[in-house]
Order: structure tokens, then C-alpha cells, then sequence
């Protein structure tokens, strides 16, 4: 196997992709084109985004109130079963400092 075989191989999968380029390129040509002859009415697309943006404004509040409970619950379980940042123990006092 020569530099002539690499080089054909090459050369075909460069033709392979250029030709993916052009359908690809097609369909997003018939893609605007449907589109620009699609007539939707303003107050409709004004109505879903207006729903779109309440909707991702609700999702983020969700996840705000989801990261607050999960946070207290986890510090809840450290104060209970006593993984604070200082041991509890028991500390014993030297016998002479009564």
C-alpha cells in the first residue's frame, strides 16, 4: 500500500464530505424557506414566550427552593449526629483547677 491509496482515500472522503456539506446546506435553504412562508400571528409567538419565560422563571425558583432544603437537611444531619466542626466530647478538667 503506496502514498497513491492514502491520497485516493483522501481525496473520496473529501468528496464525501463536501457533498454532506451541500445537503446539509439544502436543507437548511428549504428549512428558512418554510419557515419565511409560515405566517404566525404576533399575539400568538408573544403568548409562548411570554409562557416560555414564566415557566423557566418557575423552574429556577424550584430549583433555588430544592438546593435550600437540601442544604438545611444536610446541616440538620450534622448537628444530630455530630460531625460539627468541633468534637463534643467529654473534656475532663484537671484536678486541680476546681
Amino acid at each position: 500500500m503506496g502514498r497513491s491509496t492514502s491520497r485516493q482515500s483522501r481525496s473520496r472522503l473529501g468528496r464525501i464530505r463536501s457533498a454532506m456539506r451541500a445537503q446539509a446546506q439544502y436543507w437548511k435553504m428549504y428549512a428558512v424557506m418554510k419557515l419565511r412562508r409560515l405566517r404566525v400571528p404576533t399575539p400568538l409567538v408573544l403568548l409562548t414566550g411570554a409562557m416560555m419565560s414564566f415557566f423557566v422563571l418557575g423552574l429556577m425558583m424550584a430549583s433555588v427552593v430544592a438546593i435550600d432544603i437540601i442544604t438545611t437537611l444536610f446541616l440538620l444531619c450534622r448537628k444530630v449526629f455530630g460531625a460539627g466542626r468541633h468534637p463534643q466530647g467529654k473534656r475532663t478538667m484537671p484536678a486541680g483547677s476546681r
